[in-house]
């Protein structure tokens, strides 16, 4: 997922964020004077496509955050979710092994916060296996949501369950494709946000909410640290809420990323390997790495040097083991492989990191 807070979201999504506050009965005048929102977009005429700042559409959430004083704009639980509230769930998370025990952990974390505000805690598992490697993630029942019972209420679930699974792919690094979309509520006559977010089949009326997906991601090691959640955290909501690039992940290089996955300790697979995996000839696969301005030593080596800059800015990794998880047989041959990259040695790289 990028960080990048020079992106840009379309209008669009700055308008869904003021239809939530304005139904609430929130002044949008105020809120677009305190989040520097020029009046032109709040027009009608406003073109909903038109490119906008994310950091515009950042200030935006924040500031009807604050109006609501609840992280999840008063569309999600019927109890408000306090400012800070998912900076500590995050922190409990990125401890995790791997997905399966973040959403493990993740589930415990939201049952017992239930409790606090008298609420009983879960009896449903946050995960069922099926006996084709499928895993449903269970989401909150649509009870439990403020909005149930407005026309905003289809909108608070798919909201909330897609913002979930795009942090979960973050938390892993990995896009990770949705099978199936499980809703309890019936559908809705314009399906084009929902076709739109999700991008796979969507079940109407089902008993629970919830998404379905390959178990193989339950394996994913989580690669963040407080550093990098912090990073993240600046540049939150928009790439959790808005982000072009998780639902069209399907270039060549995000294939390939897809193949790799996350254990860089096995043998990288071969170029014909890759091309065997990807269902086409290696001309064909030179060819579409030739057309988006690489190669495929290249896509090797960005792979590679992504892993190693992020697994060197977790300070209890030692360096010799990350070379291992790398898939360097001398810790020597990461040294010089990472030296060529980025035109330092390792122990130079992380000492630059705490400057």
């Amino acid at each position: 997922m990028s960080g990048d807070t020079t992106d840009t979201v379309p209008l669009k999504y700055i308008n869904t964020l003021l239809r939530v506050a304005e139904e609430q009965g929130y002044d949008l005048d105020r809120i677009a004077r305190q989040s520097g929102l020029a009046s032109e977009l709040l027009s009608a005429q406003a073109d909903p496509l038109q490119l906008i700042d994310a950091d515009l559409y950042s200030r935006v959430y924040r500031v009807i955050m604050r109006m609501l004083q609840d992280e999840t704009l008063g569309i999600s639980m019927k109890q408000p979710t306090p400012s800070g509230s998912f900076r500590m769930a995050a922190l409990l998370l990125i401890n995790c092994r791997d997905l399966e025990q973040a959403l493990l952990r993740a589930h415990e974390f939201q049952s017992f916060c239930r409790q606090l505000v008298g609420m009983p805690a879960y009896t449903e598992p946050a995960m069922r296996f099926t006996d084709d490697d499928r895993v449903f993630n269970m989401m909150p029942d649509s009870s439990e949501y403020s909005a149930q019972g407005t026309d905003m209420a289809w909108y608070a679930i798919a909201h909330t369950m897609a913002v979930w699974r795009r942090f979960c792919s973050w938390l892993i690094g990995t896009h990770i494709p949705l099978l199936e979309v499980h809703v309890q509520f019936e559908e809705p006559p314009d399906q084009s946000y929902l076709a739109r977010i999700y991008e796979c089949p969507i079940q109407f009326s089902m008993p629970n909410n919830g998404f379905v997906f390959d178990r193989r991601y339950l394996k994913s090691p989580i690669l963040h640290d407080e550093d990098s959640l912090n990073q993240f955290l600046r540049s939150a909501p928009y790439h959790l809420l808005a982000n072009r690039e998780v639902e069209s992940d399907d270039g060549i290089v995000s294939q390939m990323r897809r193949v790799v996955g996350n254990d860089l300790s096995r043998e990288f697979p071969s170029v014909v390997d890759m091309a065997e995996e990807l269902h086409v000839s290696v001309r064909t696969l030179r060819r579409r790495l030739k057309d988006v301005g690489t190669t495929y030593q290249e896509f090797k080596d960005q792979t590679r040097r992504d892993a190693a800059t992020r697994l060197l800015s977790r300070p209890e990794l030692k360096i010799n083991a990350i070379a291992a998880l790398l898939g360097f047989d001398e810790p020597s041959a990461f040294h010089r492989s990472f030296k060529k990259w980025t035109g330092q040695t390792p122990g130079e790289y992380r000492k630059s990191l705490t400057r």
